[in-house]
């Protein structure tokens, strides 16, 4: 049986964070990966650019998921298989209904790092995770150099839940994309789709360099700074 990689958690330069183009991230990682999704913040039109890209280039093979990393009142969900955007805002438990109103699938994305992401007066989504209707959580997020530690927690938690689980790199620049990645029998988004569901899919890590990893660490504390910096936004 044919086994492939995917990367369920890629942001690019429509991301307010993100570096590199969607083309730029499909051309990458051409021949590495056979599925990606991209998940800006709290928009579509990068998923959509990086989408059309790789179906005129369909040489490349390379499956592109609509995604969205949506800000909620609980911290950050991830919609996979999108074809509307959703609304940032709402809580997490709503915006989830909104995922599966589209015959979406909802990812709890690093629900355990450091940051919670969520609005003040409201508690995060790690302290309800098993009262929410997750498809799958991401076990390894491989974007920060401190996620080593969040990413051990949230295996054990999940544990006594018992959701599907993915690997994502949670990558902001072309070059990090697939340091954490899902494996699943198939080829296609359809396939993964699928292993997800029947919890087939399995999480793995990507080997960093000490040059990446220094990359990785600044890439760290800017995220810190700005997130410290638009807390109240």
């Amino acid at each position: 049986m044919l086994y492939s990689k995917a990367d369920t958690h890629v942001h690019t330069s429509y991301s307010d964070d993100g570096i590199s183009s969607p083309e730029d991230i499909v051309e990458f990682i051409a021949g590495k990966l056979q599925v990606i999704a991209i998940t800006d913040h709290d928009r579509l039109d990068g998923a959509y650019k990086a989408k059309e890209y790789a179906l005129k280039n369909d040489f490349l093979e390379v499956d592109v998921i609509i995604g969205e990393e949506i800000s909620t009142k609980n911290g950050h969900v991830i919609g996979l298989f999108l074809e509307k955007k959703i609304v940032r805002g709402m809580t997490a438990m709503d915006t989830i209904d909104a995922i599966h109103a589209q015959g979406g699938l909802a990812i709890a994305p690093h629900p355990y790092y450091l940051l919670s992401y969520a609005k003040k007066g409201y508690e995060p989504i790690r302290r309800h995770l098993k009262n929410l209707d997750f498809d799958a959580i991401e076990v390894i997020n491989n974007s920060s150099t401190f996620a080593v530690f969040s990413n051990a927690v949230t295996s054990l938690v999940n544990v006594s839940i018992g959701f599907p689980q993915v690997g994502a790199s949670d990558a902001h620049t072309k070059e990090f994309v697939g340091k954490g990645y899902t494996q699943f029998q198939g080829k296609s988004a359809i396939d993964l789709k699928n292993q997800i569901i029947e919890k087939k899919a399995t999480a793995h890590f990507g080997h960093y360099s000490l040059l990446e990893f220094n990359l990785n660490l600044l890439q760290s504390v800017k995220s810190f700074y700005q997130y410290f910096s638009n807390r109240d936004n």
